[in-house]
């Protein structure tokens, strides 16, 4: 295990999922390259060839399951939204992709959009522009205002591409953040399904539901104030076919998330590690996903 995971874990050693998460963090996303082991040479360009490879949803599988954890490819937003899209996913509207900035055609786009980088977590990079305000920030979002933040945070050229998709609205002329469905999902199985609900002017707040939709008598994570207990989603049973479709096809562990909408629910993205960085998953919920890891998925990582 790595050698910090006992401060993230409040300076004891981590147990049950929340130590298979820092184990994946280490074999995924960690920098394992030791100069007298000959197997580091070649997982270092793996990830590099990794980071800069983009699928298609009409690729073929060989492709798509080229490498020993190629699972963690979908984590980039771009492979994310094939990935889902070949499996029957609706996902978001992509009204423009590419690397350079400036090339952004706010003129010409909807009033409504999102910009997100294919590389990124916890929102970082992320802008949501609602009828010319940036909702996540409170702050304008005339194309000049756009152009200036962009460039200063990301410089004229990026590496990694930005997407700019349609802004997901929960019912039709809504401007508040789309209900969030997150599925831990074990290869076909869903175990849990948390229900985030967020607004700018306030805190964003989760309710965990089993797939019978019964909610969880346990809090199962601190980080955020327990939302209120809400009915089924009229996609339920689509979702959790979706998830499980995808689920099976990835093989392991994947954190599944979907917008709600009154039309049905939309792909959003991939988490392979969720919350590792500050682990605050409860004693209860640390059991309860360790023991559907092992009973699913036993021998993947």
């Amino acid at each position: 295990m790595p050698r910090v995971a006992a401060a993230e874990t409040g300076g004891t050693p981590p147990t049950g999922y929340i130590r298979r998460l820092l184990r994946r963090r280490e074999l995924w996303w960690g920098n394992p390259f030791r100069w007298g082991s000959w197997r580091s040479y070649p997982e270092a360009l793996r990830r590099r060839l990794e980071r800069h490879t983009f699928r298609s949803a009409s690729d073929p599988d060989a492709l798509w399951r080229r490498g020993a954890y190629w699972q963690r490819t979908l984590v980039n937003k771009w492979n994310g939204r094939e990935f889902a899209r070949r499996h029957g996913a609706a996902v978001p509207e992509l009204y423009w992709w590419g690397r350079r900035i400036r090339a952004i055609p706010f003129e010409s786009l909807p009033s409504r959009f999102a910009i997100r980088p294919v590389w990124g977590f916890v929102r970082k990079g992320v802008h949501v522009v609602v009828d010319g305000t940036e909702i996540l920030r409170g702050e304008p979002a005339a194309p000049a205002d756009l152009r200036r933040r962009l460039h200063e945070l990301w410089g004229s050229f990026r590496t990694a591409p930005v997407l700019v998709e349609q802004f997901v609205e929960s019912e039709p002329g809504c401007r508040r953040l789309p209900v969030e469905y997150k599925c831990h999902t074990f290869a076909g199985d869903v175990a849990a399904i948390g229900v985030i609900e967020r607004a700018h002017d306030k805190a964003a707040t989760v309710r965990w539901y089993t797939p019978a939709w019964e909610p969880f008598p346990d809090r199962m994570a601190n980080a955020w104030p327990a939302g209120e207990v809400r009915g089924p989603p009229g996609f339920l049973g689509e979702m959790l076919d979706l998830a499980g479709r995808m689920g099976r096809a990835i093989g392991t562990y994947m954190r599944i998330d979907f917008f709600g909408t009154d039309r049905g629910c939309v792909f959003n993205e991939f988490s392979s590690t969720p919350m590792v960085v500050k682990p605050d998953y409860t004693p209860f919920c640390n059991a309860f996903l360790e023991a559907r890891w092992r009973e699913r998925c036993p021998e993947a990582t």
